[in-house]
Parts: C-alpha cells; sequence; structure tokens
C-alpha cells in the first residue's frame, strides 16, 4: 500500500520508464497526490490540467494551509511545474477529452475535478492509449468497479478501465464493516459521518442551492447527506439493503470520523471487538489500509494519516451484548490520495499489455 514512504511497483525493475500519470485538477486531492509524487520514482506525474491561473496554482503547491511549505522548491516556467527534481506539464483544459494524452505518454488518469464524467467524457482517454481511468467523484454512468483496498480490491483486472476509488468516508467505513461482518455478523447498520469542511462549503453566510451548505462552514455543525451507505454496500454486497447513514459537516479544516452502530447476529463484547479489529489490522489483507489505535485520539491527531480506517479502539461500545458503536477516524485528504496512488500501481500490469 502507498504510504508516505517510497515503493515500487511489482515487477517494476523490468520497466524502462516510470508509470506516468495524467492528473485532472490540482484542488485538495491533487495537491496531496503532487506531494506523494513527489517521493516516488516507480510513479511519475507527467501533466496536470486544471482551469485556475498557473501561478495561483504553483502558490497553492508551495503553501498549504494543513501541509505547510513544499518540502523542496517549486517553480513555473514555460507551462511546466519543476518540484522535487521532475517537470510536470501544466495545462488549462477543463475536461480529459481536451488533453493529448498520448502526446505526454500517459498511462493513467485521474479525474479529481470534482465533475462527474460517463464514459462518452473518458473515451477520448482510451483512444490516447491511457490504460485506466480513476475516478474521485461520484460517476454520471456505473463504472467498471468501484474499489476499496481490503474489501475489494482482488476483483481489479485489467478490462476494469473506468475505476472509481469511492469515497473517503467509504473508505474508512467499509473496512471496520468488512471485518465485523465476517467476526459477528451484521444484520443492519447506522453510518453517522462527522465530516471536516472542504472547498464545497462557505467560510461565509452565502446564497445556495443547499440552504444549509450556503452556512459558514466554521461557524456551525451542517447536516447533509451522504452517499456513503450507497458505496459500502456496492463494494460489500451481502450487505445490500442493511446500511444506512448521515452525515454532519463539522467546523474543523481536517480530521473525519465515522461513528458506526451495528446490530449483530452474534453476541458481542467490547473486548472481543476491539481484540477482532487489533489483529485484522496486523494482517496483510488490511496492511496500510487500517489502523488499530488504543490512543486518546481528536480530529488533528489524524493529519497525514495514510490509513483509510483509524479504529478508535477506546471509543467502542456495546449495548445488550448484541448492538456495536465504533468510532473509526481518517484523513479525507491524505489518506485518499495514497489510495489513488495503490490503485495506480495496482494499473501496472494492464500498462504493460496495452498497445
Amino acid at each position: 500500500m502507498s504510504g508516505v514512504e517510497d515503493l515500487s511497483l511489482p515487477g517494476s525493475s523490468t520497466r524502462d520508464r516510470p508509470l506516468r500519470i495524467g492528473l485532472m485538477g490540482l484542488g485538495r486531492i491533487g495537491r496531496n497526490l503532487f506531494r506523494l509524487l513527489a517521493g516516488r520514482r516507480d510513479l511519475e506525474l507527467a501533466v496536470v490540467s486544471d482551469i485556475a491561473p498557473p501561478a495561483s496554482l504553483e502558490y497553492l503547491l508551495r503553501f498549504d494551509t494543513l501541509l505547510g511549505r513544499f518540502p523542496s522548491e517549486v517553480a513555473l516556467a514555460d507551462g511546466w511545474l519543476y518540484a522535487a527534481g521532475r517537470r510536470t506539464r501544466l495545462l488549462s483544459a477543463a475536461a480529459p477529452a481536451e488533453v493529448s494524452w498520448a502526446e505526454h505518454g500517459v498511462d493513467v488518469v485521474i479525474e479529481a475535478t470534482g465533475t462527474s464524467r460517463g464514459r462518452a467524457d473518458l473515451d477520448a482517454c482510451f483512444a490516447a492509449g491511457v490504460s485506466r481511468v480513476i475516478l474521485c467523484a461520484p460517476p454520471a454512468e456505473p463504472p467498471d468497479l468501484t474499489v476499496v483496498f481490503g474489501v475489494n480490491d482482488d476483483r481489479l483486472t485489467p478490462a476494469h478501465r473506468i475505476v472509481s476509488n469511492a469515497s473517503p468516508t467509504a473508505q474508512a467505513a467499509a473496512p471496520v464493516l468488512a471485518v465485523l461482518e465476517e467476526a459477528f455478523g451484521i444484520e443492519r447498520a447506522f453510518l453517522s459521518v462527522l465530516r471536516a469542511y472542504s472547498s464545497r462549503e462557505r467560510l461565509a453566510d452565502v446564497p445556495s442551492a443547499d440552504l444549509r451548505r450556503g452556512r459558514a462552514a466554521a461557524e456551525n455543525i451542517v447536516p447533509q447527506e451522504t452517499n456513503a451507505p450507497e458505496l459500502v454496500m456496492e463494494v460489500l454486497p451481502r450487505l445490500r439493503g442493511l446500511v444506512t447513514g448521515s452525515a454532519m459537516t463539522v467546523p474543523v479544516p481536517n480530521g473525519s470520523a465515522v461513528d458506526l452502530v451495528c446490530w449483530h447476529r452474534r453476541p458481542v463484547t467490547v473486548e472481543a471487538i476491539r481484540e477482532c479489529l487489533r489483529t485484522a489490522a496486523s494482517t496483510e489483507r488490511w496492511r496500510g489500509v487500517l489502523r488499530w489505535e488504543s490512543a486518546p485520539l481528536v480530529s488533528s491527531d489524524i493529519l497525514r494519516s495514510p490509513y483509510s480506517a483509524n479504529f478508535d479502539a477506546d471509543a467502542t461500545m456495546v449495548l445488550d451484548g448484541s448492538v456495536s458503536k465504533t468510532l473509526t477516524w481518517y484523513d479525507s485528504s491524505w489518506a485518499y490520495a495514497c489510495r489513488l496512488l495503490d490503485l495506480v500501481a495496482r494499473s501496472a500490469f494492464a500498462a504493460e499489455s496495452r498497445p
């Protein structure tokens, strides 16, 4: 799994160059990806496209309120971004079809603009030799596969060309649900998302089609809908029809949590749940995805955690031996970007076989 260390692709020693990535969107997720890729030698960010002014993009790469200064010099010159001894072509296309991916030798495209894309929007990528497109926003049409690592990534094949990286919340909730379902069975589950605010929210009260989302995010707890239950049931089909949930955007800039309540088929205790998650976190299946935490965490402790799900053992509760309540923390930008790179790494074998 990708994290903060430099990992090589399986069989990468046989490649004559790194796997080349094209990135649509240099927003919050895109800038996290840019930083992670600065430490990789098996993956290369070949081209970035964003409609924002290039000077603004370069500035936001250099200075980040949550991540701090970029660890090396960043420069913009002649349509190239220079950082960490590499250069990346910077374009201003608004859609994947507007980019000549073949010209830049791109193997995999990451769509991180926040725009829902349909298959017709992505056909030009494949015509240009791209082996896979990875989607960050809910797609306009069903993808070939929605992937949550540790849950269903073993199903990924070269035939899956349009792949969704689910959502940060689904990436956090699904591993815990999978472990609990396998150990104790689940009759139904309700997840409450405590979500840090993002660029989708507003810092002052403004008119908005979603009236609640128009309220000042740094000053309010704002009820919101979430698609996480649907995504969880998509990757865990045995839970289909059993999961529902809601979300609250809370006034913190980073550090989100899933408060999960499950009704179980078999008896549960606090000790059994803690031990079950502790054991699971130590297995190869959940390596880099699920972390067992015994320390008393708060939201800021999750900043730059590469794990999709940081299970808070101390917060575990049980009611009447059949209902559990657990808390799982996640960094919705850094961890999500780590999983994107895991998907890119899994694309290597698809790129090897392209014409």
